[in-house]
């Protein structure tokens, strides 16, 4: 699937009741060390006599043999215990079995030694807690070429930017909230870029749009074309959480549009990724970035406006296109005469009043009915309804206390938005960016998109745009 592209508009015929949902969106010394072993075992027949005390062979017999001399001033041999493991064992390692075994071993304590006396040791893990890192596997690579091929389909809506990297993606499982507050497995991808040991990283933490199908959930959509394998293949490891709904938690209600759990999903597998990037002894340097359009930018702010609180540096931030003001967002997509346009009047679907069903809020049934409507039949993902009911019992201090427009951001942050956006009203974006200078924020900008046209899938690649540009800025170690 074309990098970058949302997967998830929904069908033209519904248009206003489809953006009613806003469910669219959205090392130098691994060579020496197998030469010298090969060296090492063709040097002598008597070296196995004297099996690699390198050092007593440095100092005897190795004046008669430059090649020895060599080999043992390296030390491959003296710090790779391995070696001498190998040629006491077998006294006729003088055959290959030296060379092979020695070679692989030399490669991970070559890789190590040079850098893991560097690194802070690996931290305890945490269990049954927010954050715990339950598991992870390699799901597949992608190489520079494979990456650079997928740049050059004319659809792909990623950014024009050249692959340095092969990468490789893992798929993690971790603990964090679900939408009714309880401790829940949960799953995403870290891209890894394949750069020399030791070499550092920025983390970044990519919020995808909505989709409708599991399959298309970060975890599961690994291939070139994805935004997240394109931007780990510029030199950003690369982090993406699936969501509670998605991947391993598939069959759970996704709380969409809801502060709490959309935050939690992402700063917990912050948590959990930073740990099992440890004990890969994969360093990262100290910066973080956050970004995301569609649902994937309202996620970021939240996930943003939550590590802030924590004391957790965030480097930047860009967020696209995302509904921050839930009752306007609401209020412009779902006002009884769009409902009543886009259904043909047979609905007659208006603000129903407060029903005892749901205490404080309305009867469920109006609101299954828009769910039915809203949602395509062929959709393997369970939407919360929460948002809607509490619009449509007027529950104002909920859709504010879910709502990301109003608050003071200590991160250097970028809006970016398009005025002819259907899906989610562009004015998110101007009282997002009004609403937060009010609040004291120092470093905030919007940068509209001026694609033909302007609507939510078109400025898709103009986002994309923005972020590597902006974040190139403050990235190190790329």
């Amino acid at each position: 699937m074309p990098c970058f592209i949302h997967r998830n508009l929904l069908r033209p015929a519904s248009l206003l009741l489809a953006s009613a949902l806003l469910i669219t969106a959205c090392g130098g010394n691994s060579s020496p060390t197998s030469t010298t072993d090969t060296s090492t075992t063709d040097t002598s027949t008597t070296d196995t006599s004297t099996t690699d005390t390198s050092t007593t062979d440095t100092s005897t017999t190795d004046t008669s043999t430059t090649d020895t001399s060599t080999t043992d001033t390296s030390t491959t041999d003296t710090s790779t215990t391995d070696t001498s493991t190998t040629d006491t064992s077998t006294t006729d390692t003088s055959t290959t079995d030296t060379s092979t075994t020695d070679t692989s071993t030399t490669d991970t304590s070559t890789t190590d030694t040079s850098t893991t006396d560097s690194l802070p040791p690996i931290p305890v893990r945490i269990t049954n807690a927010r954050g715990a890192l339950l598991d992870g596997q390699l799901v597949k690579t992608n190489t520079v070429q494979e990456s650079t091929a997928a740049l050059s389909d004319p659809a792909a809506k990623a950014p024009a930017v050249i692959p340095v990297y092969d990468v490789k993606q893992y798929r993690v499982t971790y603990q964090t909230l679900d939408g009714d507050g309880n401790l829940s497995t949960a799953s995403g991808i870290i891209a890894v870029p394949q750069k020399p040991a030791g070499a550092k990283s920025p983390l970044l933490s990519f919020q995808h749009g909505t989709v409708f199908h599991n399959i298309e959930a970060p975890s599961n959509d690994t291939v070139a074309t994805s935004p997240v394998n394109i931007i780990a293949s510029l030199g950003f490891v690369v982090i993406a959480a699936d969501y509670i709904g998605y991947g391993t938690s598939q069959g759970k209600d996704h709380p969409y549009l809801q502060k709490i759990p959309s935050a939690a999903v992402v700063t917990d597998f912050i948590v959990a990724a930073k740990q099992w990037l440890a004990e890969q002894r994969q360093p990262l340097n100290d910066q973080l970035f956050l970004t995301g359009y569609s649902e994937g930018g309202y996620v970021t702010l939240a996930a943003q406006q939550a590590l802030e609180a924590a004391g957790t540096p965030i480097t930047a931030s860009v967020a696209g296109a995302g509904p921050y003001d839930l009752q306007y967002t609401l209020d412009e997509l779902l006002n009884p005469k769009a409902l009543l346009a886009a259904a043909g009047g047979a609905l007659g679907l208006s603000r129903p009043a407060i029903a005892a069903k749901y205490p404080g809020k309305v009867d469920e049934a109006t609101v299954d009915l828009l769910m039915y409507i809203l949602i395509p039949k062929e959709s393997d993902i369970k939407f919360s309804k929460t948002f809607l009911m509490d619009w449509m019992a007027n529950d104002y201090d909920t859709m504010k206390n879910n709502s990301l427009y109003d608050w003071q951001a200590k991160t250097p942050t970028r809006l970016t938005h398009g005025r002819d956006d259907v899906t989610v009203p562009f004015g998110n974006s101007t009282r997002a960016l009004d609403g937060m200078r009010a609040k004291g924020t120092a470093d905030i900008e919007l940068d509209e998109c001026f694609a033909i046209p302007a609507d939510h899938t078109g400025c898709i690649k103009p986002y994309a745009q923005v972020m590597t540009q902006y974040f190139s800025t403050f990235a190190k170690d790329l």
